[in-house]
C-alpha cells in the first residue's frame, strides 16, 4: 500500500508543481489517498492509436491501390475518422464483429466515393486487421512505466476494445503478460463509462475501488467512469482536451512518464 498526496487537476504543464513527492508551493493540497492497485486504460494511453491508425492508413494505400491510391493520405484519415465514430456504438452492439467492422469499411468507402461493395468492404476489413493489431507505436515511456507500477501495485487492464485485436495489440506491446487481469468490453458485456465495469476490474484484482486508481485519457469514458465506481483517476490528457463536466481528476497528467512521479517511483 502506497499512500499518494493528491492535487485536482494540476497537471504536469506546471512543471514546478511536480516533484517525485507532489506538494503544492503555496501548501493547499487535498488530503493524500492510499492505492493498492491500478487499472490502465490501452488506447492513447498505452497504445498511441492516432499514430498507429496513420502508420496502417498509408500501409492500406499500398496493399489496396485500386481502391485507395487515388486519395490523399489527409482525406483518407478524414474518411476513416468519420466512419470509426459512426460505428462506435454499432460495433459494440452488433452480435458479428465482422459485420460491423465490415459496416465501417462500408462507410469509409461510401466517404471516399468509391463503390463500398461486400468485395471492396471485405478488402478494406482484412487489410485493417492485419496490419492494425501488429504495427508498433507504443505511447512513450508506457513499458517502463507499467513495468515499475507492477514493481509496487497489482495492475490491470480495463479497455473498449474488441478481444482479437487487443490482446495482439499488448502482445506486439510487450505488456500481455505484466497485468494480472484483462478486462475488456467485449467479453464483460458493458463499456466504459459504465460503472459496472470498473467495479468488474476492482474486483478482479481484489483491490476495493475507493483503493484502485485508474489511468486513461478519456474524459466521457475514464474521469466520469470512474468516479462513478468510486475510484480515483489519473487522467492522461496529452492533448489538452477540456473538461466538459462535473467529474475530477485526482491527477492529471500530459506525459505517461510523470505518473511515476506521482506514485513515488520515478528513478532517484
Amino acid at each position: 500500500m502506497r499512500s499518494i498526496v493528491s492535487m485536482r487537476t494540476v497537471s504536469s504543464r506546471h512543471p514546478s508543481l511536480i516533484t517525485p513527492t507532489p506538494s503544492v508551493s503555496s501548501g493547499a493540497q487535498t488530503p493524500g489517498f492510499d492505492i493498492d492497485g491500478i487499472l490502465f486504460d490501452v488506447d492513447e494511453t498505452l497504445f498511441d492509436r492516432r499514430r498507429a491508425q496513420r502508420l496502417v492508413l498509408a500501409q492500406m494505400q499500398q496493399r489496396l491501390p485500386t481502391l485507395l491510391s487515388h486519395v490523399s493520405s489527409e482525406e483518407l484519415s478524414r474518411a476513416w475518422t468519420a466512419s470509426d465514430k459512426a460505428t462506435e456504438d454499432h460495433v459494440f452492439h452488433a452480435g458479428d464483429l465482422r459485420a460491423a467492422r465490415d459496416t465501417r469499411s462500408r462507410i469509409l468507402l461510401e466517404e471516399l466515393g468509391r463503390p463500398a461493395d461486400a468485395e471492396s468492404t471485405g478488402a478494406i476489413t482484412d487489410a485493417y486487421l492485419d496490419l492494425y493489431a501488429v504495427v508498433e507505436a507504443p505511447i512513450e515511456g508506457a513499458r517502463h512505466v507499467v513495468e515499475r507500477c507492477g514493481e509496487a501495485f497489482c495492475i490491470g487492464v480495463l479497455s473498449n476494445a474488441y478481444p482479437d485485436v487487443q490482446y495482439r495489440k499488448l502482445e506486439t506491446l510487450g505488456l500481455h503478460d505484466a497485468f494480472a487481469c484483462i478486462l475488456l468490453s467485449e467479453e464483460f458485456g458493458a463499456r466504459k463509462p459504465d460503472p459496472s465495469i470498473f467495479l468488474e476490474g476492482c474486483r478482479q484484482l481484489q483491490v476495493e475501488p475507493a483503493r484502485c486508481l485508474y489511468v486513461g485519457d478519456s474524459y466521457r469514458n475514464d474521469e466520469v467512469g470512474a468516479a462513478a465506481a468510486g475510484m480515483p483517476c489519473c487522467w492522461f490528457n496529452a492533448i489538452s482536451d477540456p473538461v466538459t463536466g462535473s467529474a475530477k481528476a485526482t491527477i492529471e497528467i500530459d506525459r505517461l512518464s510523470d505518473l511515476l512521479l506521482w506514485l513515488g517511483l520515478a528513478a532517484e
